[in-house]
C-alpha cells in the first residue's frame, strides 16, 4: 500500500505539471489528493472509453472501498465479466467486493460461475482459498483445495496455498510437504514457510521435520528445517543438516545464510562453524575473522585464536583486520608476552588511534596475568578520554578503589569468570575503599586460589555490609579447589552467624549437600527441612526438594 501510495503522488505530481489528459489520468491525481468521489467519477468515465482497462478498474475498487461504497461496483463487474468472463483480475475483484458486502453466497455463486468459465485455471481455487482462510475458515478454504486436486489429479500450482492452510489447521506434517514442494521453485518463500511452521508444538515436529527433509534432497527445505531448529532452540540440530551439502553455490549460500540467523540469534559458536565451512569453501578473510569474532563472543577464546592466527601469516589487510580478535582472545587467556609481541609487530601498520585502543586490550591480559606494573605501561599510551575503559576499572578494584571500579565495570562486557562476583560486591557496598578486597580479586586473577580464600575471608573481617558475600566468595573457591573442611566451617559459620543474610539459603544447602556426602543423612535432612520452611521465597528450594529426596532415598548426593 505504501508503494502504491508513492506511486499515486508522482503521478499526481507529474499531472500537475502538465493537465491530465485522459479520464484516467484525471482520476489518479484525483485520487492522490483524497478526492475519492470525484475519482470515481473520473474513473468510471475511464472505463465507459476503454471497458477493458483494468487500472481504471482497480482504481474504482479502491476510490470505492475509501467511501464505503463497495457493492456499488458489482454491476460494472458484471458488465465487463459479460465481455471478459475468464479474466483473472476481473474475478478476483468480484471475489474481493462480494467479501466486502459479507455476502457469502454469492461469493460462493461467483466462485462457481468462475470454475465454470475456467475449467482448467489454478486461479479460480487459489483466490477463493485464499479469501476464506484470510477469513479464517481453514477447514473450508482446504476443500476447495481438495477440490482443485480432485479436478488436476494433483496439488501442483497450489502447493503456497495448501501450505499456508493446513498450518493454520495444525496439520504440520501436510503443510511442510506442501511448503518443500512450493520453495522448491521459489526460494523467496522460505521465510514465509519459517514462519508458518515455527508454532508448530513439539508433539508435532519429528513428522514436520521428516516431511522437510524427504527425498530427493531440496536445499531450500533442508534451509527451511535448520532454521527451525534454531527457532526452536537447536541450532546445533539446524548445522547439522546443512554442514553436509554439496560445497556448491547452493550449499555456500545456505551456509551463509544459516550463519547470519545463528548470529542474530546469538549461537556464536554454531554460527563459527558455518562461517568456517563457508571460509574453506572460499578462502575469504572476511569470513574467517567473523568466524574468530563469533568464537570469542562464544567464549572459545582458544578458537578465536586459531582462527586469527591462521590469518596473521598474511602480510596484508587480512592480519590487520583480524589484529584485535587476537589481541582480546590472547588476552582473555592471559597470554600478554604474545599479545604485546603482535601488538608490536603491528605499529608500523596501524594509526596512533588504533596501537592506544589496542594497547587497552594487551592491558587487559596483563591484568589476567595479575602484573599491575606491566597494565598500567601499556595503559600509559592511552587518551585520558578512555579513562572509563573496564580495564581500568579492574585496575581500580585490585588495588582497592571499590568507587572507581563501580563506576567503570558496570559497562564491562568482557566474559570474566570473576566479574559477576565483582559486580554483586560494588553493588552491595557503598565503600569506596578497600584494599584487602583488592588483594583477594588480584589473587583470584593470578590463580592463586588459597591466597584468594584467605583474603575473603579477611576481608570479611573489615566490612560489616558485605561480610557474609566475601565469606560465600571464599566457600565457593573453597568447594572449587576440594578444599573441603575449610568450604564446609565457612559454610556452617555462615548459616549459623548470620541466618537472615542473602547468603544464608545457599550456607544452608552446601551445608546440608556437605553432611549428606559425609553419611549423615539424618543431619542432613534437618538442614534442608529447615532451608525449605525458613526459606519458602528462595530460588534455592527445588534443589533443596531434590537433595531431600536423595537423602530419604540414601542416594549419594553429587558435590
Amino acid at each position: 500500500m505504501l508503494k502504491l501510495a508513492i506511486l499515486l503522488l508522482l503521478v499526481a505530481a507529474r499531472l500537475t505539471a502538465a493537465q491530465a489528459s485522459t479520464p484516467y489520468d484525471r482520476a489518479l491525481q484525483l485520487e492522490a489528493a483524497d478526492k475519492y468521489r470525484d475519482a470515481a467519477i473520473a474513473y468510471r468515465e475511464a472505463l465507459r472509453v476503454e471497458p477493458g482497462n483494468l487500472p481504471a478498474m482497480l482504481g474504482l475498487e479502491r476510490s470505492y472501498a475509501q467511501m464505503g461504497w463497495t457493492d456499488s461496483l458489482l454491476a460494472l463487474l458484471d458488465t465487463a465479466l459479460t465481455a471478459r468472463p475468464t479474466d483473472v483480475t476481473l474475478r478476483t475483484i468480484q471475489l474481493r467486493t462480494l467479501r466486502s458486502a459479507r455476502d457469502d453466497a454469492a461469493m460462493r455463486a461467483a466462485f462457481e460461475q468462475w470454475l465454470r468459465a475456467a475449467p482448467k485455471q489454478h486461479a479460480p481455487f487459489r483466490e477463493y482459498a485464499k479469501i476464506l482462510l484470510q477469513d479464517g475458515f481453514s477447514s473450508a478454504a482446504d476443500s476447495v483445495l481438495q477440490r482443485a486436486e480432485a479436478a488436476f489429479g494433483s496439488g501442483d500450482g497450489l502447493e503456497l496455498e495448501a501450505a499456508q492452510i493446513r498450518a493454520s489447521m495444525g496439520l504440520w506434517a501436510q503443510s511442510a510437504e506442501a511448503w518443500r514442494k512450493a520453495v522448491a521453485g521459489a526460494g523467496y518463500l522460505e521465510q514465509a514457510a519459517i514462519f508458518s511452521l515455527a508454532p508448530a508444538p513439539a508433539a508435532a515436529r519429528d513428522d514436520l521435520r521428516k516431511a522437510l527433509l524427504a527425498v530427493p534432497l531440496v536445499v531450500g527445505a533442508r534451509r527451511i528445517a535448520a532454521a527451525l531448529e534454531l527457532e526452536w532452540g537447536f541450532p546445533r540440530a539446524g548445522w547439522d543438516l546443512l554442514r553436509a551439502l554439496p560445497p556448491d553455490s547452493a550449499g555456500l549460500a545456505a551456509w551463509l545464510d544459516f550463519a547470519r540467523r545463528a548470529e542474530e540469534a546469538q549461537a556464536w559458536l554454531v554460527a563459527r562453524d558455518a562461517l568456517m565451512t563457508a571460509y574453506a569453501r572460499t578462502g575469504s578473510a572476511a569470513l574467517a575473522s567473523r568466524a574468530a569474532t563469533d568464537a570469542m563472543n562464544g567464549g572459545d577464546m582458544r578458537a578465536a585464536l586459531s582462527i586469527s592466527a591462521a590469518l596473521s601469516t598474511d602480510t596484508g589487510a587480512a592480519a590487520l583486520a583480524v589484529l584485535p580478535v587476537r589481541l582480546r582472545a590472547l588476552a582473555s587467556l592471559g597470554r600478554a608476552e604474545e599479545a604485546a609481541r603482535a601488538l608490536e609487530g603491528a605499529r608500523g601498520r596501524i594509526s596512533q588511534d588504533q596501537y592506544a585502543r589496542l594497547a587497552r586490550t594487551v592491558a587487559w591480559g596483563w591484568i589476567r596475568r595479575g602484573d599491575l606494573a606491566k597494565a598500567r605501561a601499556h595503559l600509559e599510551v592511552s587518551d585520558d578520554e578512555e579513562r572509563d575503559d573496564p580495564v581500568y576499572g579492574w585496575l581500580a578494584l585490585y588495588e582497592g578503589d571499590l568507587r572507581s571500579a563501580r563506576r567503570m565495570l558496570t559497562s564491562q562486557s568482557e566474559s570474566a569468570p570473576d566479574l559477576v562476583a565483582a559486580l554483586a560486591l560494588l553493588a552491595r557496598t557503598k565503600v569506596d575503599s578497600a584494599p584487602a578486597v583488592g588483594r583477594a580479586f588480584l589473587a583470584l586473577a593470578r590463580g592463586d586460589t588459597s591466597r584468594a580464600i584467605t583474603e575473603f575471608e579477611q576481608s570479611a573481617r573489615s566490612i560489616a555490609e558485605i561480610e557474609t558475600l566475601l565469606l560465600a566468595a571464599a566457600a565457593r573457591l573453597a568447594g572449587a579447589a576440594h578444599q573441603d573442611t575449610r568450604a564446609l566451617a565457612i559454610w556452617r559459620g555462615l548459616a549459623q552467624g548470620h541466618p537472615g543474610s542473602p547468603e544464608a539459603p545457599e550456607a544452608e544447602l552446601e551445608w546440608a549437600r556437605a553432611l549428606h556426602r559425609a553419611g549423615q543423612n539424618s543431619a542432613a535432612m534437618a538442614r534442608l527441612e529447615h532451608l525449605i520452611l525458613a526459606f519458602p521465597g528462595s530460588a534455592l528450594i527445588p534443589q533443596a526438594r531434590r537433595e531431600l529426596e536423595l537423602a530419604r532415598a540414601n542416594i549419594p548426593s553429587t558435590p
